[in-house]
């Protein structure tokens, strides 16, 4: 499971340049999960009130963390700074998570 956050950096961003890379690190994560590499992802409201507060979730099935980590240090968000992220294990049983189909998320 991956906690992604908004960088403290990230709020001198301006407008233009913060929803160009979201644009740019929502079709990453869109890949990932047509891909296979991510199950599930959304963003998330009414984060604490942190310098940097948590802005989205997303769920791998990967081999390891650092299998994980390696993926998110790909995002485009995260390489212009807008994002970083904390990578953790989430154990569920299985069956109760089911990824999206492929025409689902192309909409």
């Amino acid at each position: 499971m991956v906690l992604l956050r908004h960088t403290a950096a990230g709020r001198d961003f301006d407008e233009e340049t913060r929803e160009r890379i979201f644009r740019e690190h929502l079709a990453h994560t869109l890949s990932l999960v047509m891909g296979g590499d991510q199950v599930a992802a959304g963003p998330v409201d009414d984060s604490p009130a942190e310098d940097e507060d948590i802005c989205g979730v997303g769920f791998y099935q990967k081999e390891s963390l650092d299998a994980v980590r390696q993926l998110m240090e790909q995002d485009p968000g995260v390489q212009q700074g807008l994002y970083c992220f904390d990578v953790m294990t989430w154990r569920t049983a299985p069956g109760t998570v089911t990824p999206p189909s492929a025409a689902w998320v192309r909409g």
